[in-house]
């Protein structure tokens, strides 16, 4: 066999080694996509001694379950060792059971099918919007984005949104290989399909490309060089047969690992092979040593073109690295007197934060006049317009997290996406994988609680905002008002290695009177304190619009000579990761008679206001109705809380020194 054929064996077999040893992967697609893998692979630029070079070509597995062969692939061409390849999913090893960025190499972590293709969109998004920093004689920015797929990506919702958003914005240097074996784990995809790929990804403007024989490599690197001078984004499917060239070819059993030693050692015989695991020979190595040379030698003329850019044009090339202090600053002297929804204010601030961090680009799904998440002083992104820094990513939800994320991931971009704060659950998935990639973005949530009134149950979001503070490593900040908004803004910019989630209202709020844009910083502060510096009653703990019933109603009480402090807590997991002195001094644990309030689910709640205390949320869906006729249903009227903090004085009568 010739020495490429040989190359894609041992891919084959390699995968086969790391599954069989782990006893544990999936072993189809190591067998059928093994050519589309080498031939990515021969044809992307990149530099595994520097795998952040920006120049480099993105090469996405959105079929994550097919890790083995990608490592395989990252071994060959100087990424992984051969250990590496033996540590296959077990636990801390650099292999791990679905590419994960945390090695060095990996473009994203990729798991639900569908989110590394919509990934791979963002990537060739930045690609393109980083043509404006390209000049006569400087093409710094000229790469592509390889995505390999399956049929379950191409079946999980998500690919459409993306696939069109691709296809809207002519994403032409995104390539994307189907490995189209038509087998999925319950069977053959007959079963549960019968759509033609090719005229639905055609119908979305790409250009589509089949080889007939997905083991015919030659004519996989063929059709790569055609899309490679394409002007639409581009898919080549590859007929393959899932488990190739072993007894479970063509079969949904070999889809995870159904492979012993004895199958396994024959089916690498059939292909040709030294049986002995992990063995290769040397003039595999070579030959992939030898097209390694040639991606060295495009990525040392590329740090030269680099380095000459940034004498000859120093502020764009400053501009390529995201700093966001000279935000921060502009946002912590802001002064608001009105009153403004948090998404006004929000809108604001975004403004400021745009003419201080040029790199900040993003926009809503169909919803910036409602969510108000857009740059005025700039105009949308286009094929024509890469200069645009809005994106209109349409009714798109699912597929604007994950090309967030894409954008993100890029390394360029500090990414915005925005939409109603009951939508959020279409953008769960992407959420979830930005905290797992600690990517640097912002998840701006409008409509955060029943005051949407009139637009009914569907759209008044109760568990929303309690189930994202589930998410670890995710900043979840709701703020009382434009400050608290601020706050929020600059807490975001911080966040280097985590996204940020704020929930932002509809309605009106009023400027608070004490709201600190320094103590908003730490989660949680005290808003107003209690009258009586020697007696504290109770606490009454609050965020976003609730805050402001909480300031009313300590008003009442302190008419009654009750003695009691509100605390806003914008950012209830931020508060808890304080230090005990400062959480200490307030909320005092002495304290019991603790009253939380907000309109939106409880649960969590509870960590707060003790087993003594009390939650005044909301756990049942709400109705249609005016803004207060719901607040008055749910309980959150001025005369209700103070009768539950009265409740709880005389229940607790715990009365305790203030600590100022």
């Amino acid at each position: 066999m010739d020495i490429e054929n040989k190359v894609i064996n041992t891919l084959r077999k390699l995968g086969l080694n790391e599954v069989v040893t782990a006893n544990s992967g999936h072993t189809g697609i190591v067998l059928s996509a093994s050519p589309i893998m080498y031939a990515v692979f021969r044809c992307a630029n990149f530099n595994p001694a520097d795998t952040k070079w920006p120049n480099r070509d993105r090469i996405v597995l959105s079929a994550g379950h097919g890790s083995a062969l990608l490592y395989a692939a990252m071994h060959l061409f100087g990424f992984l060792t051969m250990d590496d390849l033996k540590n296959f999913r077990k636990f801390g090893s650099k292999t791990p059971g679905h590419p994960e960025i945390k090695t060095a190499g990996v473009e994203a972590s990729t798991g639900a099918l569908g989110q590394g293709l919509a990934n791979a969109v963002g990537m060739a998004l930045a690609e393109k919007m980083l043509q404006k920093y390209n000049k006569p004689k400087f093409n710094i920015f000229d790469h592509y984005t390889y995505a390999i797929v399956g049929d379950g990506d191409l079946m999980e919702g998500i690919s459409y949104e993306s696939a069109s958003f691709a296809g809207k914005y002519e994403l032409n240097k995104l390539i994307v290989l189907y490995d189209s074996n038509r087998t999925s784990l319950d069977g053959k995809t007959d079963i549960s399909t019968l759509e033609n790929t090719a005229e639905r990804f055609a119908s979305c403007g790409w250009a589509v490309q089949v080889v007939e024989d997905g083991n015919d490599y030659e004519s996989i690197i063929q059709a790569i060089k055609t899309a490679q001078n394409s002007y639409k984004p581009n898919l080549i499917i590859c007929n393959t047969v899932i488990g190739y060239g072993s007894i479970y070819a063509d079969s949904e059993k070999c889809h995870a690992n159904p492979f012993n030693a004895m199958t396994m050692m024959e089916t690498v015989k059939g292909f040709g092979l030294d049986t002995t695991p992990f063995q290769v020979d040397r003039d595999v190595y070579e030959h992939c040593n030898s097209l390694l040379n040639d991606k060295y030698k495009i990525y040392a003329e590329w740090k030269k073109l680099r380095s000459r850019y940034g004498i000859r044009y120093p502020i764009l090339s400053r501009e390529l690295t995201i700093d966001t202090k000279r935000a921060i600053a502009k946002l912590s002297s802001l002064k608001f007197n009105e009153d403004m929804s948090t998404r006004e204010a929000g809108h604001k601030v975004l403004q400021v934060v745009a003419n201080e961090v040029p790199n900040l680009v993003g926009g809503s799904a169909d919803l910036s006049k409602s969510t108000l998440a857009i740059l005025d002083d700039s105009t949308y992104f286009s094929n024509q317009n890469v200069n645009g820094r809005n994106i209109a990513f349409g009714v798109r939800e699912h597929a604007m997290g994950a090309i967030s994320n894409g954008l993100a991931l890029h390394g360029e971009f500090l990414p915005f996406s925005s939409t109603f704060a009951v939508f959020s659950d279409y953008m769960r998935y992407a959420i979830r994988m930005a905290c797992i990639m600690n990517l640097r973005e912002l998840f701006i949530f409008t409509h955060d609680s029943i005051a949407v009134g009139e637009d009914g149950t569907t759209h008044q979001p109760v568990e929303q905002i309690e189930s994202l503070r589930l998410i670890p490593n995710l900043t979840v900040f709701r703020p009382a008002d434009a400050t608290e908004t601020a706050a929020g803004y600059a807490l975001a910019l911080k966040n280097e290695k985590s996204p940020t989630a704020l929930i932002l209202s509809r309605q009106k709020l009023p400027a608070l009177k004490n709201s600190s844009f320094e103590g908003a910083l730490y989660g949680g502060y005290i808003i107003k304190h209690e009258y009586n510096k020697k007696e504290l009653h109770g606490i009454i703990i609050a965020t976003g619009s609730e805050v402001e019933l909480a300031l009313k109603a300590q008003e009442i009480m302190e008419d009654d000579g009750l003695s009691i402090r509100v605390v806003s807590m914008p950012c209830r997991e931020l508060f808890f990761k304080q230090d005990k002195k400062y959480r200490e001094k307030v909320l005092p644990s002495k304290m019991k008679c603790r009253l939380v309030i907000e309109a939106g689910a409880s649960a969590g709640w509870y960590r707060v206001a003790g087993q003594d205390g009390f939650v005044l949320g909301i756990d049942e869906f709400g109705e249609s109705g005016k803004a207060s006729e719901l607040y008055a249903k749910f309980g959150f009227t001025l005369p209700n809380i103070v009768k539950i903090m009265d409740k709880l004085i005389k229940e607790n009568q715990t009365i305790v020194e203030s600590i100022i």
